[in-house]
């Protein structure tokens, strides 16, 4: 598929220097950065949705509880947890 872009000239200037640098033709070099930042965006989503399950595990009022008796059956020598 064909674009068009605009992009500053520094961008562009330091664009072409690291896609020659690589080896890379100028659309290669582009799709491998849009395709770098699409990945970014979708790691940073999923940080994002796992960030909310550590957050709603630790709003349970239960966890320090759990911590303690956990720790109270490991510290027991009679124990057979």
């Amino acid at each position: 598929m064909k674009t068009a872009i605009s992009v500053p000239e520094e961008i562009y200037a330091r664009a072409e220097r690291a896609a020659r640098k690589l080896g890379l033709n100028r659309s290669q070099f582009y799709s491998a950065a849009a395709e770098r930042l699409a990945a970014e965006v979708e790691s940073a989503d999923v940080t994002a949705a796992i960030d909310a399950v550590v957050d709603a595990a630790n709003a349970d009022s239960s966890m320090p509880f759990a911590i303690t008796a956990g720790t109270r059956l490991d510290d027991d020598p009679d124990s057979q947890w």
